[in-house]
């Protein structure tokens, strides 16, 4: 998904990004879609920035993962992460899920928020998230 603010085509070299959320499985297979809670899982967030502001740009980056309960069920927060802009154009994080989160078997969206302040702790302008999709939890026997 793409980062904001979206200059117009002709101010895109000032400031585009784009970032992708992957959940792989214990052993590292990508995309799993159906989880044993029994199992932890991993999440690995992608983000890179790119134009003439982002030399400028001094702050933190705000990453946070939301499970969605489709139906009755709780809202989560599965993963959190501040990371210091240092000046470059990517970024990623790799975290690993414990047993038995989300807390209940069912269906959830995931979605990861990136957002910005600035030294001063002030929100910035630059934002972006990714939907992943669903994700079925369920309780049954981990993978072997």
């Amino acid at each position: 998904m793409p980062f904001e603010p979206r200059f117009p085509d002709q101010y895109s070299n000032l400031f585009h990004g784009d970032m992708k959320t992957t959940v792989t499985d214990p052993h590292g297979i990508p995309d799993s879609t159906i989880i044993s809670r029994a199992d932890d899982w991993h999440l690995q967030v992608d983000w890179n920035v790119n134009g003439a502001l982002v030399g400028a740009i001094a702050g933190t980056w705000h990453v946070r993962c939301y499970l969605e309960s489709m139906g009755p069920g709780p809202e989560v927060l599965v993963a959190s992460a501040d990371v210091a802009l240092n000046g470059g154009n990517n970024y990623s994080r790799t975290f690993i899920i414990p047993v038995g989160t989300p807390p209940q078997a069912g269906a959830y969206k995931l979605v990861t928020v990136i957002t910005f302040t600035n030294v001063l702790g002030n929100p910035g302008l630059f934002a972006g998230y990714d939907e992943f999709g669903l994700l079925q939890f369920y309780d049954g026997p981990a993978l072997p």
